[in-house]
């Protein structure tokens, strides 16, 4: 049931977007999400150096 609820909330909230837009639907792709992350990861680090701190990637483990 909480699936059918939830496609159904999709799909009315991609026609309001399309009504209310006057543009066609395009999807958004499959990276998505992970250029979304790194985005986030980078807009993270630009912020820490402009308050002074030194950013330096982990170190590897190795097993």
């Amino acid at each position: 049931m909480k699936g059918r609820i939830a496609s159904a909330h999709l799909l009315l909230t991609i026609a309001y977007n399309i009504l209310k837009t006057r543009e066609p639907y395009h999807e958004l792709g499959i990276n998505y999400l992970e250029e979304k992350q790194n985005n986030k990861e980078l807009k993270m680090i630009k912020y820490l150096k402009k308050k002074g701190y030194t950013i330096a990637p982990p170190e590897q483990q190795t097993a």
